[in-house]
């Protein structure tokens, strides 16, 4: 029963993480966007839906488009603070880089 039930951010957010890290030169691994998206998702209001098609059908263009600029500007503070705290983690050898998994769209 509850397995029908989702958070319609989800979506949006996996589909703007897809879009801005997919030309970056630097390696991403599936931690690291598991890690974006939750940080992401903390900054968005809950929405809960059981078919994602019925929310969207009955929003309006103004409404649609409010989210979707909520989507891209939590994820761009995600990836900031991740870039921030990467950036102050001490450099460790690569000899102890846990290993990478592909992401599904690379």
């Amino acid at each position: 029963m509850l397995a029908s039930i989702q958070n319609y951010y989800e979506r949006l957010v996996l589909e703007s993480i897809q879009d801005k890290l997919r030309d970056r030169d630097e390696e991403q691994d599936a931690d690291f966007v598991a890690d974006l998206a939750c940080l992401a998702l903390n900054g968005l209001p809950a929405r809960y839906v059981r078919h994602a098609v019925d929310l969207w059908s009955h929003l309006g263009d103004a409404d649609r488009t409010a989210m979707r600029q909520e989507v891209e500007t939590a994820v761009e503070s995600a990836l900031a603070t991740m870039q921030r705290r990467r950036q102050a983690r001490p450099s460790e050898p690569d000899e102890y880089e846990p290993a990478k998994t592909r992401l599904p769209w690379i």
